[in-house]
């Protein structure tokens, strides 16, 4: 006998980002997504081309959509290192990494961490011999997300061994 009150499956996205949420349910038809930041203006804000990626994988590991986080994870990694190749573009991976090491975050990044150090680590000469702002975005990322500083570290010292 079935109650009066059936219980209904129902998934509340309303507090996820919204294109975060549209690129899962291309996924889902697709097994791909693109991001509306392609598409927007780009004075808003720089860190704008990673972002989409950076949700789109906090989304997928929320919810345990392996496939979906992978190919965030592949996205924002090329995309990041793309970024680089442009002098000056340094600011927009180091603010990148501040929405990653966000304390706010609702999931488990630690693949996308590792992914953004080992970027990091890879250019850290790059961003030493850079301009002074780059090295001060870099220090005050590092004073400001102490896990940040610990994980660069750590792969700094894994390469001098």
């Amino acid at each position: 006998m079935r109650s009066s009150k059936s219980a209904k499956s129902v998934i509340d996205l309303s507090a996820d980002d919204p294109d975060a949420v549209a690129a899962m349910m291309q996924y889902c038809y697709q097994l791909d997504y693109t991001c509306k930041s392609a598409d927007s203006n780009p004075a808003i804000d720089e860190v704008a081309d990673l972002r989409p990626h950076i949700n789109v994988y906090m989304l997928a590991e929320r919810y345990g959509i392996a496939g979906l986080k992978q190919l965030a994870l592949e996205k924002f990694e090329s995309l990041a290192t793309t970024v680089l190749m442009v002098n000056g573009n340094e600011r927009i991976l180091l603010r990148a990494v501040r929405a990653i090491y966000e304390p706010s975050r609702r999931a488990n990044a630690d693949e996308l961490r590792r992914v953004a150090i080992t970027i990091c680590a890879n250019n850290v000469e790059d961003f030493i011999s850079g301009s002074h702002t780059t090295m001060a975005l870099v220090f005050e990322s590092m004073d400001e997300l102490p896990e940040f500083r610990a994980d660069l570290f750590e792969e700094m010292s894994s390469r001098w061994k």
